[in-house]
């Protein structure tokens, strides 16, 4: 179901709760909210039995917004989100539950945000708006370049590791081991790619640029990506490059080593 929809231009949103004054509720809020983002057309479906949404699913597969309740006869909301991210499935999930109890499980599932019951049109709003900014990161970005002759080729930004620069000639180096040579500057590959996502692509070293979300790990002399690669580093600025990776990974969360 997502993906035709998401071709379509039409997200799936499948609401699930056993309660149907709850499920009513949250129906409603969800049509309050559509209402002020007509952008965004969507497609709304409402289960009162958990058994049977996870029937569907196993059936027709995944949705792209799951609003789900935690306690339902027969499974718990938890189970279901558990089997989508089995599945591998991108379905961004809001859990709605009348206890804090299964918060820490609801995050590492993945899910978009957790509310408490009885919750507020603004709760709700800020839980969509999370959804939304995630699934907007989620959306192929795409450069075009300026190969060597004339021709030009377009990439997702994410399958880019890293852009080297040699003899006034640059080197696209993506993440299945093609390279591609460019005759764009470095200096215009950054602004691009800096407008396209900000703060994913930096020169940790002159001559070069690296994907953030490429690394594999930093040392104090070099970035090293799968497969073996590496760029070379700057010892004095080993911090500051791991703090700007931490900044970017993790909201600025910098109690890690990589």
């Amino acid at each position: 179901m997502s993906e035709p929809n998401r071709r379509t231009g039409v997200l799936e949103i499948v609401i699930c709760d056993d309660d149907v004054q709850q499920l009513t509720a949250i129906q409603e809020a969800t049509e309050r909210y559509f209402a002020l983002h007509p952008e965004r057309p969507v497609h709304i479906r409402t289960y009162d039995n958990a058994l049977l949404l996870s029937e569907d699913f196993s059936k027709l597969g995944a949705c792209d917004i799951l609003l789900l309740d935690i306690f339902m006869p027969g499974i718990l909301g938890t189970e279901i989100a558990r089997e989508l991210r089995k599945r591998k499935e991108r379905t961004e999930i809001v859990f709605l539950t009348t206890s804090s109890e299964f918060a820490v499980e609801a995050f590492a599932l993945k899910a978009a945000h957790y509310i408490v019951k009885p919750f507020t049109q603004d709760t709700f709003d800020e839980a969509l708006n999370r959804v939304f900014e995630r699934l907007d990161f989620l959306q192929p970005k795409k450069i075009r370049i300026k190969l060597t002759g004339s021709s030009v080729q377009t990439i997702d930004i994410s399958e880019i590791q890293y852009i080297e620069s040699f003899s006034h000639l640059q080197t696209v180096h993506q993440k299945d081991g093609t390279l591609l040579k460019a005759r764009q500057s470095m200096s215009q590959f950054l602004l691009e790619l800096e407008q396209l996502s900000p703060g994913q692509f930096l020169s940790p070293y002159k001559g070069y640029i690296v994907n953030l979300a490429a690394i594999r790990t930093i040392e104090p002399d070099r970035i090293l990506f799968q497969g073996g690669k590496s760029v070379p580093i700057v010892k004095r600025n080993y911090r500051a490059l791991k703090d700007q990776y931490f900044n970017y990974m993790f909201g600025g969360d910098q109690e890690h080593d990589l």
